[in-house]
């Protein structure tokens, strides 16, 4: 069951994206307000089937309540950080940094406790496989993008966020860095914490997925609706923007179960390896980099990488 958990978090999470970005012109707030709908009525759906109740005490409910706006700050972080730097760039942060606030996390809550010096040993030196091959993902899409502005072109499947700004902006002074950083720095802290209030809660994972849900909606319609941007959307689009919400609203049930059973550091950084997903659609199905281009090459390397480095983490726990 473990595996299984893991390998629906690690598909869900790294198809959600890309399925949410995949129509062009969309405002990304849009995009996050209709992820934040679907995944909502699918934690709602979940609850039900499994024939459990919702709670609606102060530890089991409104502490998820508050996880589920923890991860749309998160969210609207990672946007801010993308939109400053580049998406690139800014994963290369926020990823890592995931990754060590879960383990972090996972140390406070008593999680490693039992581990011996040499497991302590195999599991840093997998946790740095798995960082060092997020790096050679997140560095070769930079390449690409950079290659990408010299030459004038932007291929159709980038976010409108990596079209912006100074992000696609071979040269950032150095305020305008900084502040993107300051971005990416937030947006990992959090998304690396979101989910640790359901955990605290000690509910079963259908009844804590439901207020989380509904936190992420409630921060979601509120980030959306000030913006002033179109909620409203073809339904053609809006069907595409749903699907993203419900693949998201699977990997996150998954998760929490993931985490449940291997622990937060454990299960956290099981999910980040979603990103080889990422990156691998990126190349095969976007083009972006080029199959057969360096960056491509660079970036099945990383997956390789980080692969074997979450396999590992995942047999040791």
């Amino acid at each position: 069951m473990t595996v299984l958990l893991a390998l629906i978090t690690v598909a869900s999470w790294g198809l959600w994206i890309p399925v949410a970005q995949v129509v062009p012109g969309v405002p990304q707030r849009s995009r996050i307000f209709y992820v934040t709908v679907a995944n909502a009525v699918f934690a709602t759906g979940a609850l039900f089937a499994s024939g459990a109740h919702p709670s609606f005490g102060w530890r089991d409910f409104w502490v998820p309540f508050g996880g589920g706006i923890v991860w749309t700050l998160g969210n609207y972080s990672a946007f801010r950080a993308s939109e400053t730097i580049g998406l690139a760039r800014a994963a290369g942060t926020w990823t890592p940094l995931n990754i060590v606030t879960a383990f972090v996390w996972g140390a406070i809550l008593g999680e490693l406790n039992g581990f011996s010096t040499a497991r302590f040993a195999v599991l840093g030196a997998a946790l740095i496989l798995v960082l060092v091959g997020v790096l050679f993902i997140v560095n070769s899409q930079d390449a690409h993008l950079a290659n990408e502005g010299a030459s004038g072109e932007v291929p159709a499947s980038h976010s409108e966020v990596e079209r912006a700004g100074p992000a696609n902006s071979l040269s950032l002074d150095a305020g305008t860095y900084r502040r993107g950083l300051l971005w990416a720095i937030i947006a990992g802290v959090l998304w690396g914490s979101y989910f640790v209030p359901v955990q605290w809660a000690k509910v079963p994972t259908q009844v804590g997925d439901f207020p989380l849900a509904l936190g992420i909606l409630a921060a979601g319609l509120a980030l959306a609706l000030p913006a002033g941007e179109p909620v409203r959307l073809t339904p053609k689009v809006t069907s595409v923007q749903l699907s993203a919400g419900l693949l998201f609203g699977i990997g996150n049930l998954a998760l929490l179960g993931l985490v449940s059973r291997v622990g937060t550091g454990v299960g956290f950084t099981i999910a980040q390896l979603s990103l080889l997903v990422n990156a691998s659609i990126g190349v095969w199905v976007f083009k972006a980099p080029k199959p057969g281009s360096r960056a491509a090459r660079s970036v099945l390397i990383g997956v390789l990488i980080a692969g074997v480095g979450g396999g590992v983490i995942g047999v040791v726990k």
